[in-house]
């Protein structure tokens, strides 16, 4: 009996033994050194249109920054989360918060400790509001407060629900080291640039160059694959293709969609990711004219967004039907397209009610819009579009930067914008709705804008789950009201696409415009 109770203890020992060097060996495996198939190599791409490499105040998530700077969280291509300099995805507590256990031994590139309070650091940054970055809002309304529970563990406790706090927290809490950010001052982001991400910077000219480094001290081991990386900007999409072709580039990922006979018989590697840019034009409720719904309809029913798909994308985009792409979890299609499709008499009758037409006044208003070959095709289609119904639109070139600038602080009539969306319900609603969205230039329900109290509480509710099936009866009717009050006008949803050279190894195309994770891509020249 005994020598049977021995072999028992002994087999339970034996399969305790083998499960826990089953989780050790799972453990090394996700975090083990990457093979890469070849090291070295400088990768050369173009689309620097940038003033600045301080990713917090980046409005659009292209890649760039991600070589810089890493989050307690990576974004990963099937648009999750995964552990980045945080050790785990943490669990959400009985009391809402979240706790991230961080890395140890990690360092910034100039040197200095990558800690809990560092992140805290940087979390009071955007949350502050004192530097222009479109995450302020959300972090300011939705995150209560912070612990540093020891040097290397923070807790966050939400303001009440943040169903997708892990997503923003990938998207948009870059970590800077506060060492660097405090010493440059006014310098940061432009003469320096400091991270914890698999490149450093060597040097940066806005809107001309950014040369990178391999990060020899990157907290992932083997990675990054590539010694170096350079951008430069070439305005011309043709200058851009023929570089590729001549081998003096390796990838681009914006190009006219005229050029795309250009690819025809070549070697050239093109993928096309579908409607992940959202084309779309910003009013000012805040000025007089434009916060008249009946004036913001009429330029809504003067659009044809099939139009601009055609002449400008080469049949490269998708019209919309939904305040959310069609590729996203809570796509509802509307039952009623009336709304948002060209109906000229329609938005002729609304002007008339308003004074404006024959035998009255004539509407001029004024639409700011990129510098990009497509930015101005759209721009004058749009003008057309507009003069048919008799409205006078000028329409100005502007650097996108000071674009931007004139959206966020209100100084402007209408714009046209591209905007890109991750994958939650909130940045497609209250981020860009709600009287404390941050990515809300038409201010709709900010003050001095035009308000709907009915879709404010709407928004309100909505913000509170990120589950599509939960939110599904809110959305059906915010959708309702949003496509009759219009602070934006809706033109058409754009593909993006990448074209690279055949030795740029292990290359994927992103889900979303601009999120290739680069660090394990590979030269095989």
């Amino acid at each position: 009996m005994l020598s049977l109770i021995n072999k028992i203890k002994s087999y339970i020992y034996m399969i305790f033994s083998i499960g826990i060097l089953t989780i050790i060996f799972s453990i090394s495996s996700a975090f083990a050194e990457f093979k890469c198939p070849k090291k070295g190599g400088v990768f050369r791409t173009v689309d620097l249109a940038y003033p600045s490499m301080d990713a917090g105040v980046r409005a659009n998530p292209v890649y760039y920054s991600f070589l810089i700077y890493d989050s307690l969280l990576d974004m990963t291509y099937d648009l999750g989360v995964a552990p980045g300099l945080a050790t785990e995805v943490p669990k959400k507590g009985s009391d809402g918060s979240y706790t991230f256990n961080l890395r140890k031994g990690v360092k910034f590139h100039d040197g200095t400790d990558f800690n809990a309070k560092a992140v805290a650091f940087n979390v009071d940054r955007l949350k502050s509001g004192k530097i222009a970055s479109p995450y302020s809002g959300m972090w300011k309304k939705f995150l209560k407060n912070y612990e540093i529970i020891d040097t290397h563990k923070i807790k966050f406790v939400p303001n009440g629900e943040w169903p997708t706090f892990l997503w923003d927290v990938a998207a948009s809490l870059r970590v800077a080291s506060p060492t660097a950010v405090k010493n440059a001052g006014r310098d940061y982001g432009t003469k320096v640039a400091v991270g914890t991400g698999p490149f450093v910077m060597k040097s940066f000219k806005a809107k001309d160059h950014l040369h990178l480094d391999r990060n020899p001290n990157y907290y992932r081991k083997g990675l990054p694959c590539l010694g170096g990386f350079k951008a430069k900007l070439i305005s011309s999409g043709s200058v851009r293709i023929l570089k590729l072709k001549k081998g003096e580039l390796d990838t681009i990922n914006t190009f006219p969609e005229s050029q795309f006979p250009q690819f025809k018989g070549s070697n050239l590697i093109l993928q096309e990711g579908k409607a992940s840019t959202f084309t779309l034009i910003p009013m000012n409720t805040k000025n007089p004219i434009l916060k008249k719904k009946k004036i913001r309809q009429a330029i809504q029913y003067a659009i044809n967004g099939k139009e601009l798909i055609d002449n400008v994308y080469r049949g490269a985009g998708e019209e919309v039907d939904s305040i959310f792409p069609p590729w996203h979890p809570a796509f509802i299609k509307t039952d009623d397209l009336s709304k948002i499709r060209q109906n000229t008499s329609k938005a002729k009758q609304l002007l008339k009610e308003e004074g404006y037409g024959p035998g009255g006044k004539k509407l001029k208003l004024k639409m700011l819009h990129g510098t990009g070959g497509a930015h101005v095709q759209r721009a004058v289609l749009i003008q057309a579009q507009l003069k048919t119904v008799g409205i006078d639109l000028a329409i100005v070139k502007t650097k996108m930067g000071a674009l931007l600038k004139q959206m966020y602080t209100g100084k402007y009539e209408l714009a046209l914008w591209q905007m890109l969306g991750g994958p939650t319900i909130q940045e497609f609603t209250w981020n860009m709705y709600h009287s404390g969205g941050s990515n809300n230039p038409s201010n709709y329900n900010k003050k001095g804008g035009y308000q709907n109290p009915e879709a404010e509480k709407l928004l309100n509710e909505i913000v509170k789950t990120n589950d599509p099936a939960v939110a599904k009866p809110s959305l059906i009717k915010l959708q309702k009201i949003i496509f009759d009050d219009v602070p934006v006008a809706f033109a058409n949803w754009r593909n993006h696409r990448t074209v690279r050279n055949p030795w740029v190894k292990n290359f994927k195309t992103g889900r979303l415009k601009g999120m290739e994770d680069l660090r394990k891509v590979w030269l095989d020249k």
